[in-house]
């Protein structure tokens, strides 16, 4: 039943591939055709041979049947090879078809799933669904599906042709068949369960690893500390004994196979001497017979081999098929856009929690107008970020409602939302690539070079990769150093402005701001003409605020802002004014 339901899950994916498959049943029915012939014309031109004995040794291959089947023989050989090669070459490739058609659906889908599922998730468990899910599915498709239907086709073969040629010496034989079907009706739950949990256990330590290894640089005296090492070690060795176990299991499954094989052959031969003494069993038919036995064996293994494929790879697919069963975001399919006239924001009596926890925001409620400046503020874990993956529709509230010039945005695309408000982040990722395309990722619009300087100069980035050695083209990576936060907020806040949003959202940018006094001026032109939130643990006092709330225990607070006004003074360099005018023209 579960096979049937795996295989179910998986056609949509394995459909598209029916030629190839086509063509592996047609080279399976060659393989099985020279696999069977070989050891059948073996036993006749023995049996032939030992006919013409006596006539003397002169007498020996005197016929062209013998020299035909010998040539036949020669020519079987390359022919086998090749058939091999054909097989083995066209099974990866099937594999690898699959696995990429699946990791494109996986990846389509998780860009259309709920950003708070895939933070739920974490990057280490999604990273194993694209690597050893997809792994997994790709063996069970090449060398369990396919292999495993190539191999029970030749068995077939093999098993007929010993029934034609003896049906009483094939009794044993065919016994083994089912024995082999109870083996696996017996293992198969234990192997099943054993690498579900190994599965999980390796899930859970890839996520664990991926934290710690993405902290090193500032977590390493800590992650060497004893509590960090008896956690590690410990979910080491849980996976490890783990994959002992099911090694184990794969070794019974395999010694059984063999056993029953083995005892099937001395059967066999049991039988054979009543057959012989009955005059029924020549020579070369027994030869035939323990030849062909002989490649039931390895073929038996194999069968051991692609059921712990098919078992492992049932464990993807179920993953696979959870995640892509996932709903996507609620409203995605909504067409509905997002209006954007006045860009004023009204927060009306927000209430957030994540799961069974304490609520984070409680009543929260917040207005923000085009041509003000809002801040944001309260301590580390008050709520702030929280509050703007609402705003963007990052996460869904419990209660209450956010409205954007009078509409709710729950009832629009969130797409829309997201496209009409420029976003910079607390954590800024850098992409692989160059720095320039960091900055025009996901614009919709094609990118000139006066509008990504002009981005580059409002953000503050300009300096900045006037330093770069190969300014716009210089290579950047998350793992690779030479950019610090605030140089990675510049570009994000660069990539904010290219596309020129009616809404500008900033996440925890006092150091940014801290640093560069000119940046904050032009924030303020810019909230001349745009709606601008900046959530801070704390606001610079030379930047103007219009509007200031404070998160105390999940409630907005307004307070009355007091810091002085700073419009002007501090526009350092020419042009700025100008370029800010410009952008929002």
């Amino acid at each position: 039943m579960a096979t049937g339901v795996t295989l179910r899950r998986l056609w949509p994916f394995v459909a598209p591939e029916r030629r190839r498959l086509l063509n592996a049943f047609l080279l399976a029915s060659a393989l099985t055709t020279v696999e069977v012939f070989t050891p059948v014309a073996v036993g006749v031109l023995v049996d032939r041979l030992l006919g013409q004995l006596d006539g003397g040794r002169e007498a020996l291959l005197s016929t062209w049947g013998e020299r035909g089947i010998l040539a036949t023989l020669l020519l079987a050989a390359p022919v086998r090879g090749l058939l091999l090669s054909r097989q083995r070459a066209l099974e990866g490739d099937i594999g690898q078809r699959v696995t990429a058609r699946i990791r494109r659906a996986v990846w389509i889908h998780l860009q259309r799933l709920p950003i708070a599922y895939t933070q739920r998730r974490g990057p280490g468990r999604l990273l194993l669904r694209f690597i050893g899910d997809s792994r997994a599915v790709q063996s069970m498709v090449g060398q369990g599906l396919v292999r495993l239907s190539q191999d029970l086709m030749v068995a077939a073969g093999i098993l007929l042709t010993l029934v034609i040629l003896n049906w009483r010496m094939s009794l044993p034989v065919l016994l083994t068949v089912p024995l082999q079907a109870l083996v696996f009706w017996r293992f198969n739950p234990i192997l099943r369960k054993d690498s579900q949990v190994r599965r999980r256990r390796r899930s859970n330590l890839s996520a664990y690893l991926s934290g710690r290894v993405a902290g090193l640089a500032i977590a390493r005296p800590a992650l060497g500390s004893t509590a960090e090492m008896d956690r590690f070690n410990a979910a080491n060795r849980g996976i490890a004994r783990r994959g002992a176990r099911v090694a184990a299991t794969n070794g019974r499954i395999l010694g059984l196979s063999a056993t029953a094989v083995g005892l099937s052959g001395v059967l066999v031969l049991m039988i054979a001497i009543g057959e012989a003494a009955a005059g029924r069993l020549t020579a070369g038919t027994m030869l035939t017979y323990y030849t062909l036995i002989g490649l039931l064996s390895p073929i038996f293994e194999r069968v051991a081999l692609a059921n712990r494929y098919f078992q492992e790879g049932q464990i993807s697919i179920d993953r696979l098929t959870e995640l892509l069963s996932q709903p996507i975001e609620a409203s995605a399919e909504n067409g509905r856009e997002l209006e954007v006239r006045e860009g004023t924001i009204s927060v009306e009596d927000l209430t957030f929690c994540y799961g069974e926890e304490p609520d984070v925001l409680r009543g929260a409620t917040m207005e923000a107008r085009r041509g003000e400046v809002v801040a944001v503020t309260g301590p580390n874990g008050a709520g702030k970020s929280t509050l703007l993956e609402l705003l963007l529709r990052y996460q869904e509230p419990a209660g209450g409602r956010i409205l954007i010039d009078d509409q709710d945005i729950a009832e629009v695309s969130p797409d829309s939302v997201r496209a009409r408000i420029g976003f910079v982040s607390q954590h800024v990722p850098l992409l692989d690539g160059t720095v320039a395309h960091n900055v025009t990722i996901g614009a919709t619009e094609e990118v000139t070079e006066a509008r990504l300087e002009r981005a580059a100069r409002l953000s503050g980035a300009d300096g900045l990769i006037a330093r770069l050695p190969d300014s716009w083209a210089t290579k950047v990576s998350e793992g690779r150093r030479g950019l610090s936060h605030g140089e990675r907020q510049r570009l994000a806040l660069a990539r904010a402005l290219l596309s020129d949003p009616p809404i500008l959202i900033l996440d925890e940018v006092g150091p940014m701001l801290d640093s560069d006094e000119g940046l904050a001026a032009r924030l303020q032109e810019l909230a001349e003409h745009k709606t601008l939130i900046i959530a801070a643990t704390h606001v610079p006092a030379y930047l103007r605020v219009d509007r200031i709330y404070v998160l105390e225990r999940g409630r907005l607070v307004e307070k009355s802002p007091v810091l002085p006004d700073a419009r002007n003074d501090l526009i350092r360099e020419d042009g700025v004014a100008d370029d800010v005018a410009e952008s929002v023209a």
